[in-house]
Parts: C-alpha cells; structure tokens; sequence
C-alpha cells in the first residue's frame, strides 16, 4: 500500500443536478468518520465541507459542485443502518423545484431525546436530507425542496 494513499470504500451513485442533467458513477467514502462510528455514509460527503466532490465515471473523475447536487440516490445496503431509523417515522413527499416529487420515509430523534415533528426534521442545519425508499437511501438538497408533505 502506498503510504500517500488513504483506503477508500467505492460506492455506485446517480446524482440529479440543477441543470436538469443526470449523471451516475462511484464516490469514494472514507473507511472512518469522525462524527460516528463506521465508515463514512454519502449523506456525510454531502454535508461535509468540500465544495467539489470527485464522481469517477466511464469518461474518467468528474468534480460535482456540491451546491448544484439537486439529489443523490444511493442503495439502502451499506449506507442506512438501525441507528438512522430510530424516532418517529414519517412518510413524506417532498415536491421538487428541479425534477419530479420524491416520496420517502423520514426518521426524527432529536439530540435531547424527544421525538420531533416533520417540521423539525425539514429545519435540521443540513443542506442534504435523507429519505429512505425500500432499496434506496435519497438525499434531497434543501435548496431545491418546494414543499414537504406527509
């Protein structure tokens, strides 16, 4: 192994971005996070600090802007686990400013250990929300939600 290198875990993605395009290829997560325990989860690349994020695709790396990601979808395997889940559970629809209307389940467990409201989910200080699909994890990106309905 080269020292330079850091191990990275190689996941599959499609983004949706504000331009309307669609694009899809692998991220690279990291094998650690420092906010929780485990590997790095794609909601933590996009809530994370880097502005650019590297999509190595069939023509080569493409850097995404992070802020024009309007959503990600990633399968539910490898990326959700019992912890996400816990709270009270919502089914929501959120309609989109860039792209069709996503429905999805929402878990809510504040910090203090009350269960929250859909509101306070939707006001959580991330820009990238996680909805949970039977076979896929979504993050939605609060710059482009109209509405949420539950």
């Amino acid at each position: 192994m080269n020292d330079r290198k850091i191990e990275k875990k190689i996941r599959k993605v499609f983004f949706l971005l504000s331009d309307h395009s669609k694009i899809d290829g692998h991220v690279f997560l990291s094998l650690y996070e420092v906010t929780h325990s485990g590997p790095q989860n794609l909601g933590d690349l996009l809530n994370g600090e880097d502005e650019f994020i590297p999509l190595k695709t069939e023509k080569g790396i493409v850097l995404l802007n992070r802020t024009h990601i309007v959503q990600a979808r990633i399968d539910s395997e490898g990326e959700s686990d019992d912890i996400m889940k816990m709270g009270s559970g919502y089914s929501i629809c959120a309609k989109m400013g860039v792209g069709e209307s996503v429905e999805g389940d929402i878990f809510i467990s504040l910090q203090d250990g009350r269960f929250g409201r859909v509101k306070d989910y939707a006001n959580l200080p991330f820009t990238f929300l996680r909805l949970f699909q039977p076979k896929h994890v979504v993050y939605l990106n609060q710059h482009y939600i109209i509405s949420i309905h539950d």
